[in-house]
This record gives C-alpha cells, structure tokens and sequence, in this order.
C-alpha cells in the first residue's frame, strides 16, 4: 500500500508540473506612449486641445470674499452682512467652415449670512449666532455660439454700467434665456440683437434688445434699446466711457423709460419694493442719469468717486412725486496679480413729500482670480 500511495503521489505531481509548463506565459504589454496636453494659442491664454481632438478648452474662475455693512430706512438688512463666493468657467472652442463654435458654462456657488441673531427660548437680550444662513450653487450662464450667432442662458445684454460700484442698482434682475446674433465691423463698430425670454411660465413672447457700439483709442459709446413685451414698455440707455488722460478716465449714463419693466432701474438695489408710510414704492425711475471720474494712481491703485439721480421712482403707479440720489466712492488696489481688493461705500436717499428715506452700504472684497 505504501509502494501505491507513493507511485500516485508521483504521478500527481508530474501532471501538476506538466499543466504548469502548459500554461499560456503571462505577457506584460508595452506601455502606450502618452499624448501630453497641447497649448492652444489661438483663442488666447489658457486654452490647450482636449487630447485626440481639435477643440480647444480653458477653464477659469474666481473666489470671492466679502464683509458688508449696511444702515438706513431701507436694504436687504441694516447691519453686518458676510458672503463667499465661487464661480468655475469652462469655454470649449473649435473652428468650423461657418466660424468659431464655441460652448461656455459658468457656475457660481455663494453662502451668505446677515445680522440676525437667534432669540427663541432664551432671556431677552440674549441671543447666540447661528452661521452661515444661505448657500447654493446656480447654473449661471450656459452659451452656444457659432460665428456671431448665440443662444442659451445668461445675463441681458442690457446689463452693463459703470466702474465699481457706482451702477448698484441700475438692473438687478439680469439673467435671461435668449437667442441672438453679434456683428463685429471695422473700424471699432459693433452691433447686437437679441430676443431675450424673462417671464416664468407666463408666454413664449421674448422681449428685444439690441446695442449698437463703438471703441476707439479715447474710449466707447454704447447705445441700448430694449422692449418689454410683456409690460409693453421700452427703455433706452446711452453710457459714454473717455481715458481723459493715461490716469485719468470719465464715465457717463443716461437711461429713459417709459413705464416699469424688465429692464428699469432699481434704487433699491436688488429689492422688488420698498414701502414708505405703508405705500410700497416700486422699481424704476423716468429718468436716470449718472457719471463717475475715476484716477488710476498707481498700476496697482485706483480710486473713483460717482453718483446717480434717479427722477420720477415708480412712475406708473400711484406714489409718483419721489425722486432718489446716490453718491459712492471706491479703492480698487491689486495686492498681487490675480488677487484684489475692493472697498466701496455708498449714500442713497429718497426724497418724498413727507420726509426722506436714506442708506448707508459699504463692503469691504477680496477676489482672487485664476
């Protein structure tokens, strides 16, 4: 039995050496060579070809941080206000035989918090903080473009104003769906039109806009138009910018409208209605008029001083007799390149027949871009 055992035993181990010699070798393949990311300078900093074709992508964005502070008779809160920001831009590019077709998204998250303090349930004066009190990340534009023409989402081509800080107020409410065409010409012409969708739920009756602009070395002059087809009303805006000198630069606006719509401008900053002796005042003033004179100087340092008069507030409808004024100062200064700073601080007040409302806002911003 043993001499059986022992012969089995061998010829185990011989099939089991046979089948290892029989097994197909492993085989370590050849690293593939690796395509590295090509420059795409043909749009400008930033771009390289996506690997394996020819479309040219960057990505972009920026940081922000900000601390505010605001006091009066009317805003979004009376005192301090804190908000972080981010945004991510990501522009495709590639040439066809119709022009450039281009694909840009940019996403914008924010988290805020203002001055309210928790009270419930403790002794009164007591109250404890309770952190940040909004966040949320939008789809803020989304843009399809072949040669001049566009489409998708994203602000009004209305919404333009002047350095810093001095257009708070003029259009709060900018982002629309839209389909348009741009023509660039010689000799620094250029023209827009665009059908722009603001309603909700409400008609498939786009508003139109439409800007004709020219740049030379002194500056630029745009002019606007734009109908609102739902309020049935138009408004019209002309803004002026002029280098008076290589630190010295000028910028005037002048809007008129006939009645309130998208496109009115809004001394409330943002805020739909105020209400003054138990009236709600509404957005959108007749006329409106504004400049700012600005001095870069240093290459890092620039300050600005404007202002902005506001006749005939909330013209169509029965509190007529109120007219709003402005007045602010900003400091921009480059800390290093593609970090900022930003302070500005602003004076609003309404003047009514029974009183004025008034309000201070300032902030203090940092921004870094990438």
């Amino acid at each position: 039995m043993k001499l059986k055992s022992l012969l089995i035993g061998s010829a185990a181990l011989m099939a089991a050496a046979t089948g290892a010699k029989a097994a197909d070798p492993i085989v370590v393949p050849e690293p593939e060579a690796m395509e590295y990311v090509r420059v795409c300078d043909v749009y400008g900093a930033g771009f390289f070809y996506i690997p394996g074709t020819e479309t040219c992508l960057k990505i972009s964005g920026m940081v922000r941080y900000q601390m505010g502070f605001s006091n009066g008779d009317f805003g979004d809160s009376d005192g301090w206000d804190k908000y972080a920001r981010g945004e991510l831009n990501i522009d495709a590019r590639s040439e066809t035989e119709y022009g450039t077709l281009g694909a840009f998204i940019k996403l914008r998250g924010t988290s805020s918090n203002d001055s309210a303090l928790a009270t419930v349930g403790l002794n009164e004066g007591d109250a404890y903080s309770h952190g940040v009190t909004s966040s949320g990340v939008n789809l803020q534009q989304a843009i399809i473009s072949l040669g001049g023409l566009s489409m998708g989402m994203s602000d009004s081509i209305w919404d333009t104003g002047l350095h810093g800080e001095q257009d708070r107020g003029y259009f709060p409410y900018s982002r629309v769906h839209f389909i348009g065409y741009n023509f660039v010409g010689g000799n620094g012409w250029s023209f827009t039109a665009m059908l722009e969708e603001a309603d909700e739920d409400y008609d498939w009756t786009p508003n139109v806009v439409g800007r004709v602009g020219l740049t030379q070395g002194w500056g630029s002059a745009n002019l606007y138009a734009a109908y609102d087809a739902t309020a049935e009303e138009f408004a019209i805006k002309g803004i002026i910018k002029a280098n008076l000198t290589d630190r010295l630069f000028v910028e005037a606006l002048a809007q008129y409208e006939s009645g309130i719509s998208f496109y009115s401008a809004n001394p409330f900053d943002g805020i739909a209605t105020t209400t003054y002796a138990g009236t709600a005042i509404h957005p959108g003033a007749e006329w409106t008029v504004a400049a700012v004179l600005g001095f870069k100087a240093t290459p890092k340092l620039t300050a600005s001083i404007g202002g902005a008069y506001y006749s005939n507030v909330g013209h169509d409808v029965a509190l007529v007799d109120v007219d709003a004024w402005n007045l602010g100062t900003t400091l921009d200064y480059q800390i290093v390149q593609n970090f900022n700073a930003k302070l500005a601080v602003n004076y609003t007040s309404f003047d009514t027949p029974a009183g004025d409302l008034d309000q201070w806002h300032g902030f203090l911003r940092f921004q870094r871009d990438f």
